[in-house]
């Protein structure tokens, strides 16, 4: 049986899919004398060595989005209820506010000659987004009414 999707779990499905998205945009680009070269998250060793630190980013929002996915449409597959002692509240929680300290982190610190791309912004934008929906699912799972 499907369950049917809370306010929160869509702002989660919905910016960990634009999250995906936008790590295949370009996350830093540089121009040098008319001739442009944009870096993903996923450039390697040519991406500034943002590969490694960029892509956690993108994986904290795949994972909210895939237990989100799993738990509402995936009929017959049981996930625990409590991973590694946490609730999956307190689990969204800590990725949101991963990504979204990530990527603040990125727009703070120099960049020197890069400039950021698309990707940038949209992974920063669904970093908080993730955050807020990992709040909103908290607030929702407090107002519900509990069994004694």
């Amino acid at each position: 049986m499907n369950k049917k999707l809370s306010p929160a779990n869509i702002v989660i499905l919905a910016a960990g899919a634009v999250m995906l998205i936008a790590s295949f945009l370009s996350f830093y680009e540089l121009s040098i004398l008319g001739h442009g070269v944009s870096f993903t998250a996923w450039s390697g060793a040519d991406g500034f060595g943002i590969f490694g630190v960029a892509t956690v980013v993108v994986l904290c929002g795949v994972v909210m989005a895939a237990q989100v996915g799993v738990d509402t449409f995936a009929a017959g597959v049981d996930i625990p209820d409590k991973p590694l002692g946490l609730t999956w509240d307190q689990v969204h929680l800590a990725l949101g506010f991963q990504a979204t300290f990530m990527m603040i982190a990125f727009l703070i610190r120099s960049n020197g000659p890069l400039d950021f791309g698309i990707g940038f912004w949209l992974m920063l934008l669904s970093s908080i987004a993730l955050l807020v929906g990992a709040i909103m699912r908290t607030n929702e799972a407090g107002s519900k009414p509990r069994a004694v």
